[in-house]
């Protein structure tokens, strides 16, 4: 297999500090941007493992005037509940006005209408809940084949089985939106270290012993030193998912990396070569 074109140029310059240092020309701009979407790919594949396993989301955080209109009343209402084959039965309809706006469940179509015209809303129908907050549009949601609330004691399990029920019907929509930002927010992230860093170490060129001459060299060396932290970071959040101990982890080991480049080179081409030269005297594969 050949090692010296893309990608493979790049998996074989990011194990040791010394070929990190020898491969900081072999990408272009074009193979740089990829490495760059490739490094970010590797962070949010331990996320999208942990998002696609989400069994829960805080929707009374949008919902909280909604949801607010749940109190012991409303659990006084709903003794008695029955569900079945996705119907909800009450033993009787309830209608709850308050200041902050309308609860009820099992109304007919001409109470619903008039209840979602107020500001806030919570209605408990047999095919659906529905939730309207201030102006946001009306959500419906289909009850699914394991709801119940039949032995709902608390508002806090009440609020939690109606969260639930919206996560079911909305988990692809807030998977995919928090998949699209968070890795918006990783990438920008890793472009500012990169080209950041590399502004340091291209600076370095000022120095009599540096053979570094191009920026475009920086950025190549410091995705090389990014390659096997980032690598380390993936692994170890796909054991256990914890995404500020994974960029603690890439950012801390980039930097140990980075440090070892300067110790071993001193980011000079003639060292290597020296190093290189005593290792072929001595015979050991660098």
């Amino acid at each position: 297999m050949k090692t010296d074109i893309f990608p493979m140029n790049y998996f074989k310059s990011i194990f040791t500090p010394i070929r990190a240092f020898i491969g900081r020309k072999k990408l272009n701009w074009f193979q740089i941007i990829v490495v760059l979407l490739f490094l970010n790919a590797l962070m949010m594949i331990p996320l999208s493992l942990n998002l696609a396993n989400l069994e829960s989301y805080p929707v009374e955080e949008t919902y909280p005037n909604a949801f607010a209109l749940v109190d012991e009343s409303v659990l006084q209402e709903l003794e008695g509940v029955e569900y079945s084959q996705g119907t909800l039965t009450l033993p009787d309809s309830f209608y709850m006005e308050t200041e902050n706006g309308i609860v009820g469940g099992n109304l007919s179509d001409s109470e619903e209408k008039t209840a979602l015209q107020a500001e806030n809303a919570l209605l408990l129908q047999q095919k659906k809940l529905i939730i309207k907050e201030n102006d946001n549009p009306v959500a419906r949601v289909a009850y699914t084949t394991d709801f119940s609330i039949e032995d709902v004691a608390t508002v806090e399990e009440m609020k939690k089985e109606l969260s639930r029920q919206w996560f079911i019907q909305n988990k692809s929509f807030i998977v995919g939106s928090l998949l699209f930002s968070l890795s918006i927010l990783l990438f920008v992230s890793l472009v500012v270290i990169s080209l950041g860093s590399a502004l340091f170490v291209l600076l370095t060129k000022r120095g009599q012993v540096s053979t570094i001459r191009t920026y475009k060299e920086s950025v190549n060396l410091v995705l090389n030193a990014l390659g096997l932290p980032t690598l380390i970071a993936m692994l170890l959040g796909i054991i256990q998912f914890n995404i500020i101990t994974m960029i603690m982890i890439q950012t801390f080991g980039f930097i140990m990396m980075l440090l070892l480049i300067f110790m071993k080179t001193r980011f000079s081409d003639d060292i290597v070569e020296e190093l290189t030269n005593v290792d072929d005297k001595q015979g050991n594969k660098r």
